[in-house]
């Protein structure tokens, strides 16, 4: 990964955290002082090494694990603001990197709801995570997993 990656990536990053939303290639491209040419092409090199995941056919920004950049079923909020990620997994590791919140969601085979708080940094609820397809396999479609 070279520096200017490094300063994109870490940009996306602070972007998410800060707002809940994704920054275009212009945004990133303005606040690093660049051009969207060189960011669209820094974004697709760090797809390219499963660094985030771009939209199908763009250089948008889809997912920054964590992350989503989309609506999905795993509702994130962390004080006032909301996030979205792409499983359960996904959703601890935004509360861990943003503080205390919690997450809403409900059970795939049921319907049931499903949720679970950070609490002064402790995971609060109960309940089983379920991996369907197996970690070295996740990068096989990302968007599935």
């Amino acid at each position: 990964m070279t520096p200017f990656e490094r300063r994109v990536r870490a940009h996306v990053y602070a972007w998410l955290v800060a707002t809940g939303r994704a920054p275009d290639a212009d945004a990133v491209a303005a606040s690093l002082n660049s051009t969207a040419p060189d960011v669209r092409d820094a974004l697709e090199r760090l797809a390219a090494a499963h660094a985030l995941v771009l939209a199908p056919g763009s250089t948008d920004i889809w997912m920054a694990h964590p992350f989503s950049a989309l609506p999905t079923d795993y509702a994130v909020t962390a004080g006032d603001r909301p996030y979205f990620a792409n499983c359960a997994w996904d959703a601890a590791g935004i509360l861990a990197m943003v503080g205390d919140g919690r997450c809403r969601t409900t059970c795939a085979d049921c319907g049931a709801e499903l949720a679970f708080d950070v609490d002064g940094g402790d995971l609060v609820g109960a309940g089983v995570v379920h991996f369907a397809v197996p970690a070295r396999r996740f990068w096989d479609d990302i968007a599935f997993t």
